[in-house]
């Protein structure tokens, strides 16, 4: 599973990676590089965040001592983090390669949008599912021995 935190470390770098390049007056090609790579991570961490709200694992909460509070917290400051460095780069973006710029920023975005749907986030979601149904298996085939060795028992103390 995607952790919330190490997207948003790993977001504020490729962050500092684009911000340096702009400054610099790198060429749009590297820029965007980096761009694309920030993104990437920026996707991790509202694909996570959303993720983990809409599944709350009951093992986890009882393993993990960490609070609901805390964790919300957690991903709210991520995604605000997020928010604000997205704005940060359309406006560095804009000032140093204007409106054609945005557009090039805005197609990244759906590309690797898409590309994160379709390979990332599908391997995930399918890795999770595969371990679910392993362990629904083992459980139906731990009631089912249970259930046999009980009948075994019944049958065996009526005869």
């Amino acid at each position: 599973m995607i952790d919330v935190i190490a997207a948003a470390t790993a977001a504020t770098k490729a962050y500092a990676g684009v911000r340096a390049f702009i400054e610099a007056g790198k060429g749009i090609e590297d820029t965007f590089q980096v761009v694309a790579r920030w993104q990437g991570h920026a996707s991790d961490i509202l694909y996570a965040s959303q993720r983990q709200e809409k599944r709350a694992n009951p093992f986890k909460k009882l393993v993990f001592a960490e609070s609901a509070e805390a964790e919300g917290t957690r991903i709210f400051a991520a995604r605000k983090k997020v928010t604000q460095q997205r704005a940060e780069l359309i406006t560095m973006i804009t000032y140093a390669y204007g409106n054609e710029g945005i557009e090039m920023w805005r197609e990244c975005v759906r590309e690797v949008t898409e590309q994160r749907k379709r390979e990332v986030y599908a391997q995930q979601d399918a890795r999770d599912t595969m371990i679910k149904s392993f362990w629904i298996v083992v459980l139906v085939a731990v009631a089912a021995g249970l259930i046999g060795l009980i009948f075994d028992a019944v049958a065996t103390k009526g005869a």
